[in-house]
């Protein structure tokens, strides 16, 4: 059986913090905040403050719905480059007080996603692999898509390794 939380919380902590020297790549750039706070692809898409807080909830709500964990609600409220890096910070110190026994035998629990459309039915496993982990690094990979369009110098190793070497 796979570990859900070595497959979850390890890997939406590393990569907030590659997300997060993105971010603050993209805050020390010149380019001006409004217009990287509110970058889109297309007009239908969701801005880049929106990417950061939809990731931030995928991976809250994986160690909720999954590993049982206590909620943290965080309101998407953040106005600023500055304050997304501090929801960065937030969400991983909530996602390293989790508890991996939490997430112990929950392979086949049950875990119902309510959408407006309706709901979705998922098991423990399903949940993690079928949406929890590509819905987020959907919105990872766009945050730094929006950012990269905008003109900030950004490489593949800062999205992989937040601009470390690579071991």
């Amino acid at each position: 059986m796979p570990d859900l939380y070595a497959m979850t919380v390890p890997t939406f902590i590393r990569a907030f913090k590659n997300l997060d020297h993105v971010l603050a790549k993209a805050a020390d750039s010149g380019i001006a905040e409004e217009e990287l706070f509110n970058a889109r692809l297309i007009a239908d898409m969701l801005p880049l403050a929106k990417q950061v807080q939809i990731a931030s909830d995928t991976a809250r709500f994986a160690a909720v719905r999954v590993g049982q964990a206590e909620p943290s609600a965080m309101a998407d409220e953040e106005a600023s480059i500055a304050q997304l890096r501090e929801r960065i910070a937030k969400t991983i110190a909530y996602l390293e007080a989790v508890d991996p026994a939490g997430f112990a035998g929950r392979e086949t629990a049950q875990v119902v996603l309510k959408l407006p459309q309706g709901e979705v039915p998922f098991t423990g496993q399903s949940y993690v692999t079928d949406f929890a982990l590509p819905n987020f690094f959907f919105h990872v990979t766009m945050a730094y898509a929006l950012m990269r369009m905008k003109g900030v110098p950004l490489g593949k190793m800062d999205f992989l390794a937040g601009g470390q070497p690579v071991a």
